[in-house]
């Protein structure tokens, strides 16, 4: 692992000009808008695949966030396919999901998509009978092909280290795994910009510092974000609970380097945000999230 201080990333701002060439080129190799555009309204719209599936322990809020992130398509220019989430209004808390199609996850199947959504996922949440062929094609869909992924909550959760089937590159790559939360899991704390932190991010949803708002608020193992940082991992959010009473990582982004060959890296979004349902109806954590996505799609 290289360890580099925490930095500011800096986008790419394409010129109107490269920006109708890369449209032209579009037929003939996987060149899509990379960095700030200031002409979202005219791009077509996000693609987001939604990924819920629960092979730990489930939340209910993993299906009734959908409305609340589909209420955002006309106004934000996006796009969820819910074709592959579980969408049963009583699903309940705490059971695994026992039957999921992660038949999607080649590398023909993600090719139409900008984001990959992990919406409070848990355990080995894609593995099937064909889990090489699903972890590589989502590998392939960030490393190769550039694209983003968004990450909530018990995304962390997911592909522990310490599983019967580990999966060390996910981890690496999310940054972190979750170790423990705050009981009760509604509890008051304040969200802050990591040392005085700016970001593209932040500024398109307008996020509140100091931010008060009750969470089910994550410890994670080891914090390694900060012990040893990720290279392309820039922090954004941290938090004090009332519970916890230390700084610790909320929100983060993780720009990945570009393979040999390719034209750009893959992004990560991730806010340990959404516990509940009720996260998901707070204008700001949905404000949040949309702009990450943005951002992972490089349209911030």
């Amino acid at each position: 692992m290289v360890t580099v201080a925490l930095g500011k990333i800096v986008g790419w701002h394409a010129p109107a000009g490269v920006l109708s060439l890369l449209v032209f080129l579009s037929a003939c190799t996987d060149l899509r808008p990379v960095g700030r555009v200031t002409t979202d309204a005219a791009l077509p719209p996000i693609q987001v695949l939604v990924w819920n599936n629960a092979l730990g322990w489930g939340h209910i809020s993993r299906v009734q966030a959908l409305p609340y992130l589909q209420a955002r398509e006309p106004t934000d220019n996006l796009k969820f396919d819910t074709t592959y989430a579980h969408t049963a209004s009583n699903i309940p808390d705490g059971p695994s999901d026992e039957v999921f199609d992660a038949s999607v996850f080649t590398d023909e199947g993600l090719d139409k998509y900008d984001v990959v959504l992990f919406l409070n996922t848990t355990g080995n949440t894609i593995d099937d009978d064909k889990k090489t062929i699903r972890r590589q094609a989502l590998r392939d869909f960030i490393e190769k092909k550039g694209r983003g992924f968004v990450g909530t909550h018990s995304a962390t959760d997911t592909y522990q280290a310490n599983a019967a089937d580990p999966w060390p590159w996910y981890v690496e790559f999310i940054g972190t795994n979750y170790l423990d939360h705050t009981k009760p899991d509604r509890t008051l704390g304040v969200a802050r910009y990591f040392q005085g932190m700016t970001h593209p991010i932040l500024s398109s949803a307008g996020t509140p510092t100091p931010w008060n708002r009750s969470e089910e608020w994550f410890v994670f193992k080891g914090d390694p974000l900060f012990a040893t940082p990720i290279a392309g991992v820039t922090m954004l959010l941290t938090c004090h609970d009332q519970i916890n009473m230390t700084e610790r990582p909320s929100a983060w982004v993780h720009d990945m380097p570009p393979q040999a060959g390719a034209a750009r890296g893959g992004r990560l979004f991730y806010t340990a945000f959404g516990h509940h349902t009720s996260a998901f109806e707070e204008p700001a954590v949905i404000d949040l999230i949309v702009a990450g996505i943005k951002w992972a799609a490089g349209r911030l």
